[in-house]
């Protein structure tokens, strides 16, 4: 179990404790739980083994579930789903190389902190761990290699949200997704955003 995921778990269950304790005071009609879908473009930059880096343009479906445990704190559970992929050709020594990226999915748990500008805008922090899985494809005329690759490290994010309703919101955020070098990438990217609030 590595630092991240030890980090994890002492949030995760502080936070449960706390929920257990605290009574929402925010918005009687809400009961603290809210959920979030979001389409999250992601550029990916993935160095390609020659001190280079290349940009990659993948797309995800990201889901929040959170609990607000206090007027100015949140616990949130992210899972994403990446769709489609990107590929970028080279030559390298008269050989085409090319090279195809995508992000299968990420997950993730966060503390976000919030406070409001106005009674229906709102700006936030988030912090926390995510895992990320990455597959890279390289062809070279007709042999194809392909690598899955899995890292876990920090994650942190910001962004605002503005209320509909006293249930409903809209957001607009940007989330860095890995921050380790593992993968030799980072993964990163805004995301618009649709909430409700139960």
């Amino acid at each position: 179990m590595n630092i991240y995921t030890k980090i994890a778990t002492v949030t995760l269950l502080a936070v449960t404790a706390l929920s257990a304790q605290a009574q929402y005071r925010g918005n009687a009609n809400t009961t603290g739980y809210y959920g979030e879908l979001a389409v999250a473009p992601l550029r990916t930059d993935l160095n390609d083994g020659s001190n280079t880096k290349q940009a990659y343009n993948n797309t995800s479906l990201r889901g929040i579930m959170g609990y607000q445990f206090t007027p100015n704190f949140s616990a949130e559970g992210m899972v994403g789903f990446g769709f489609g992929d990107d590929s970028k050709t080279q030559v390298f020594n008269n050989v085409t190389v090319k090279n195809t990226v995508k992000v299968n999915n990420v997950m993730g748990l966060y503390v976000r902190a919030k406070t409001n500008l106005t009674p229906d805008l709102e700006v936030f922090g988030r912090a926390g761990v995510a895992r990320a899985s990455l597959s890279d494809t390289i062809m070279t005329g007709a042999l194809s290699s392909k690598s899955d690759t899995t890292d876990s490290s920090f994650s942190y994010g910001f962004g605002m949200n503005y209320n509909l309703s006293k249930a409903t919101y809209i957001g607009l955020d940007f989330t860095r997704y890995n921050t380790q070098k593992n993968v030799n990438a980072t993964i990163q990217g805004m995301s618009a955003s649709f909430g409700y609030r139960f």
